[in-house]
């Protein structure tokens, strides 16, 4: 639908894609009752002030990862990235560390799974959650306190050799490494 009869400037039909013109009544209820839906995407159309041909499409920022990086966040992370929960990642809501109104990215490196109870924590009682590398996360409650969680590896860890000889038989103060 063109932005101007979006705005109320114009009387211009809308688009329904795969089924043609739409009245300009019809397609702004269209717009409005899917500003909501994680599955809907919007995008801004660029066209000839001549000809009216569209030039160019450029995609709305999504609010929701979906698809491949949706699962990769799952399979990455594994559970809920609240230190203490177990549960299953993919039962869990994709939740932006830095919100999305407050400008986070939707991007895997800005998404981690919380279950929904936590998500309702973090929201709405101040905690911050972080992530310092892939599937590394810093959880700070709201007196200022730091908790770390790290996803399992999903490989046995390779141990350069000359650090191997060198930590023998003890272990590390992070225990990234298992004793010799």
């Amino acid at each position: 639908m063109p932005l101007t009869t979006l705005m109320g400037l114009s009387a211009q039909p809308g688009e329904l894609g795969g089924f043609g013109p739409v009245i300009t009544e019809v397609a702004a209820r269209i717009v409005a009752n899917h500003l909501d839906n994680p599955e809907a995407r919007f995008s801004v159309g660029v066209t000839h002030p001549v000809t009216g041909r569209l030039l160019h499409l450029h995609p709305l920022p999504t609010r929701f990862l979906r698809g491949l990086q949706a699962e990769l966040v799952h399979a990455r992370d594994q559970r809920c990235a609240w230190t203490t929960c177990r549960r299953p990642a993919a039962t869990c809501h994709l939740d932006h560390n830095t919100e999305h109104h407050h400008g986070g990215e939707t991007a895997v490196d800005n998404i981690a799974p919380l279950c929904p109870r936590h998500h309702k924590a973090k929201t709405e009682r101040d905690w911050k959650l972080h992530q310092t590398g892939p599937g590394d996360h810093t959880l700070t409650d709201p007196h200022g306190r730091h908790y770390h969680s790290r996803t399992p590896s999903l490989t046995d860890p390779v141990v350069p050799p000359e650090r191997a000889v060198a930590t023998a038989g003890t272990p590390t103060a992070d225990n990234d490494l298992p004793p010799f």
